[in-house]
């Protein structure tokens, strides 16, 4: 399992950006009460493994499920964290095999920038997170007004117009 000891400046650190973004309005408290949860209830000191339940941080967050389940969405989204699904798998007696979901793992991800609010959105893949600049609106209308033309042109082909 992949396991990120942070140090107590990093840690911090997440707990300023997990702030930074409820006052954004990126979060709501419910997620920053959770990140809080996950960073300094259920993390491991010694290894900064963080394998816990859904039933348990909605014991400890007093939360349900599904703000839960959303939570770490949206703060996997904005690449604070990374989910990490562990199966299991269960050896029966006479050489089959069964596959079962056991408890997640969570990464925390410290910024190694603090650009985060000066950029576009971000979007996360399994390994990278890539920011999406936005086009110049010149570029934008110049392009629509090239499919204008087009759709326009196969209109008057097809006797649509």
């Amino acid at each position: 399992m992949p396991a990120c000891k942070l140090t107590p400046t990093e840690a911090g650190d997440i707990a300023k950006r997990g702030r930074k973004l409820l006052r954004a309005g990126r979060i709501t408290h419910r997620d920053l009460v959770i990140l809080d949860c996950l960073l300094w209830s259920c993390r491991n000191p010694v290894t900064g493994a963080i394998v816990v339940s859904y039933t348990a941080l909605c014991r400890l967050c007093r939360c349900s499920r599904q703000v839960i389940a959303a939570a770490v969405t949206r703060l996997q989204g904005l690449g604070v964290l990374t989910r990490v699904r562990r199966r299991v798998r269960v050896l029966w007696h006479q050489g089959g095999q069964q596959s079962r979901q056991a408890t997640n793992a969570y990464v925390l991800h410290p910024r190694a920038d603090h650009s985060e609010f000066h950029q576009g959105p971000a979007i996360q893949s399994d390994r990278e997170i890539l920011h999406v600049v936005q086009p110049p609106p010149a570029a934008v209308r110049a392009a629509q007004g090239a499919l204008a033309r087009v759709r326009a042109a196969r209109s008057a082909r097809l006797g649509l117009a």
